[in-house]
């Protein structure tokens, strides 16, 4: 089989991941603590003064740190419109601004038209700390819209000049992978030329347990064990994440950095076929799980991971199984690792989904299957030796005898919205030498201390990763950053020439090399000017790094 994903039905390429998740500020932080099996749940010591009669009290959760912070400045709003937007508004702008400048863009409208669409759930902050029975009319209409989680996706696009589709996704816990779903058909159909996909769910109250009732959905122990023999419920979470997507052909045309491809992605609905309007259906996700293999043109013996929707509820990991043993029938015994993003992060609700895609990348890009964290005991149905699925107890690598590393990410909503979605590795990256002896990189922020948080974070990049080709780094900065009116400008030939130029306090930093007239250029744009970057590499195909993203303040608001 041709390792190339040129001639899928779907090519949907994935140019950048963003997320903030509970102790784990970002998606990086997240796939570490999924290889290290380590969970990023909280105990609290929280007694509440009420007990609940028939309930056990179980002070373990999952929560943002300070989801409140947000760079108000930035965005250019006032404290007193900023002080009136649910949290989730604010994690969902910031992390959409985030995905935007990681795929090397500093505006949607960059690439054309940019798409929005944002898993959603209903505001629960607003009803603690904001709502006034004395507030004036313009107060209430600043309320209206900033806890409406109707603003979500339109908020975004206005801010980041988004111009295709902007639309709210509300279907309970696979909101944000049907977001993602409905982002690539919106692509397919030439609706937008990029689209920033995800979804947010921010929870009020927060840093707190909760009540478990025998019999509900809620884990006595404390821990999501999705698949794990002795799993007896979940726990939900705070977590937000964003991917950006183009047309893969697009994509490659434009020097995008691609981390993965979505080959292929189905969603329907299990209708009457299941014990009751909340319970999970088999065959309805059976169907989804093979219609989104037909998409991608693949046979279940190509996948080498799932992605369970894995909620560590006994019920419902069981009706999964089932229907996931349908599709993979013929599977060779343990070639295929499962887990869930859950037993790590908690369930995220209507973020789950976006929270698995983020994993699944990583998986795919990396060549690892992660450990399935907290199943130290298979549930029989994984037991079984005949068995297609594989529970990693540690990270292992992707098995060789898969030709390509495809993997699928499920997500099942109350109510019965499935969708499943095929997942590859990124096509082979080409080094692209440049014909040009200087470069130019320019830096820019808001005000001086921030420029020098950028310098920093550049320099920390640069140490991370010493063979970036230099070329690409200026490339990126030129054409994927707005440029703000504090600024510094440096010209180099080399990527010691850039360091050098860093660690200087001074404005244009020439290179050891210099040529007048781009250290001309430099010195222009330094002082305020407008530059046509076109003018460089004109007869080049660069690259769009996932460069550090522009520091936002967190203030407390």
């Amino acid at each position: 089989m041709d390792r190339s994903t040129s001639s899928s039905p779907m090519n949907i390429a994935i140019i950048s991941v963003a997320g903030r998740f509970p102790r784990a500020a970002s998606c990086d932080e997240l796939w570490q603590a999924i290889v290290e099996g380590r969970e990023l749940v909280s105990s609290y010591d929280d007694v509440p003064p009420n007990r609940m009669q028939g309930a056990v009290y179980v002070p373990r959760g999952a929560f943002l740190e300070l989801p409140e912070t947000f760079d108000y400045g930035y965005f250019r709003y006032t404290p007193r419109e900023a002080s009136r937007m649910d949290p989730q508004q604010r994690q969902c702008l910031e992390i959409c601004h985030h995905a935007l400048q990681q795929a090397g863009y500093g505006r949607g409208s960059d690439a054309g038209r940019c798409g929005v669409f944002v898993g959603t759930r209903p505001d629960t902050w607003h009803q603690q700390h904001v709502r006034r029975p004395d507030e004036s009319s313009a107060d209430a209409l600043l309320t209206l819209a900033g806890g409406s989680s109707d603003a979500l996706a339109t908020r975004v696009a206005y801010k980041l000049d988004c111009t295709g589709p902007a639309l709210n996704v509300a279907n309970f816990c696979s909101g944000s992978l049907v977001a993602v779903h409905l982002a690539c058909r919106s692509l397919m159909a030439d609706e937008c030329d990029m689209a920033l996909a995800g979804g947010v769910c921010v929870r009020y109250p927060a840093h707190c347990g909760y009540w478990h009732y025998e019999g509900g959905i809620m884990s006595r122990q404390g821990q999501v064990r999705a698949f794990d023999a002795a799993a007896d419920g979940t726990l939900f979470a705070d977590a937000v994440g964003f991917v950006a997507l183009r047309r893969l052909r697009d994509a490659e045309r434009d020097g995008n950095t691609i981390l993965a491809v979505i080959r292929g992605s189905a969603i329907n609905n299990d209708g009457v076929d299941k014990a009751g309007y909340s319970a999970p259906g088999v065959s309805g996700q059976e169907a989804a799980i093979r219609s989104a293999l037909s998409s991608a043109g693949m046979q279940a013996q190509q996948i080498g991971m799932i992605e369970a929707h894995g909620t560590g509820t006994p019920v419902g990991d069981a009706v999964e199984l089932r229907a996931l043993s349908r599709v993979f029938d013929n599977v060779a015994a343990r070639t295929c690792g499962i887990g869930s993003v859950k037993s790590t992060l908690g369930h995220a609700d209507c973020a789950s989904g976006i929270s698995g895609l983020i994993k699944t990348i990583y998986a795919v890009r990396l060549g690892i299957i992660p450990p399935a964290t907290h199943c130290d005991q298979p549930c029989q149905a994984l037991s079984d030796v005949r068995s297609p699925f594989m529970v990693a107890s540690q990270a292992r690598r992707w098995c060789e005898s898969h030709e390509i590393r495809a993997a699928g990410v499920s997500s099942f909503g109350i109510g019965g919205t499935n969708v499943h979605m095929i997942v590859v590795q990124p096509p082979p990256i080409s080094h692209i030498p440049t014909r040009e002896p200087l470069h130019l990189i320019p830096l820019s922020a808001t005000n001086a201390i921030t420029l020098q948080r950028v310098v920093t974070d550049l320099l920390n990049h640069l140490h991370q990763h010493p063979d970036i080709e230099l070329a690409d780094v200026a490339y990126t900065l030129q054409r994927g950053r707005q440029h703000w009116p504090v600024r510094k400008a440096i010209v180099a030939g080399s990527l010691a020439d850039l360091i050098s130029g860093l660690r200087q306090p001074q404005g244009v930093v020439p290179g050891s090399s210099s040529a007048a007239v781009v250290t001309a250029l430099a010195t222009s744009w330094q002082q305020g000017d407008t530059l046509d970057w076109t003018r460089f590499y004109p007869q080049e195909q660069r690259r769009r790094l996932a460069l550090p993203s522009y520091p936002l303040a967190a203030t407390l608001i």
